[in-house]
């Protein structure tokens, strides 16, 4: 199956998209410059080719995003290659809402298995669909910003929050 990628700007920096008919395989959040990110974008997905029209609807929905005009995607994302539990886990991440952050502990309590936190962490940090799937909306129990492995690191998690009107000072939010 043929993929397609573009790379574009939106106020927190470069972005790429790596999509195929069944949807966005991979979504790069900003942190690299334009030409790392191709490169990495061609070393992860070889066969792909440039096309930014294949993707442009996703596009706008990033661009509106981070301008603060979006708070909810509709966007196909392809989620063939990934494990039943991981699937869970996406599924029930998808559900907090923006603007609101919750704890590890309560994503693997929600996905079934309430001793998983060190897996659910696995699973965030596999997460190729980032804002759409929002991993960055996941906190430590104590509301401690951690393991954000997207090229901003937890600079970007910060930023993201803020974007949605929660309050972060030193690394941490509030938990209700």
């Amino acid at each position: 199956m043929k993929s397609f990628f573009t790379i574009f700007r939106v106020k927190a920096g470069w972005m790429g998209l790596v999509g195929n008919e069944k949807g966005v395989q991979r979504i790069f959040l900003p942190g690299l410059e334009k030409g790392k990110l191709r490169e990495l974008i061609q070393r992860e997905f070889p066969e792909s080719q440039e096309e930014a029209g294949f993707l442009d609807r996703v596009k706008s929905q990033f661009i509106e995003y981070f301008s603060g005009s979006r708070s909810r995607f509709n966007i196909p994302l392809d989620l063939s290659k990934v494990t039943p539990f991981h699937k869970k886990v996406y599924e029930v991440m998808s559900t907090i809402p923006f603007g609101e952050v919750r704890t590890y502990g309560w994503l693997a309590q929600k996905a079934g298995n309430p001793q998983a936190v060190r897996a659910v962490g696995g699973a965030n940090a596999r997460n190729c669909w980032p804002i759409v799937i929002p991993c960055h909306r996941v906190v430590g129990k104590d509301g401690r910003l951690t393991g954000f492995s997207a090229p901003g690191g937890l600079a970007l998690k910060s930023e993201l929050l803020r974007l949605e009107g929660i309050p972060v000072e030193k690394n941490k939010v509030g938990i209700r």
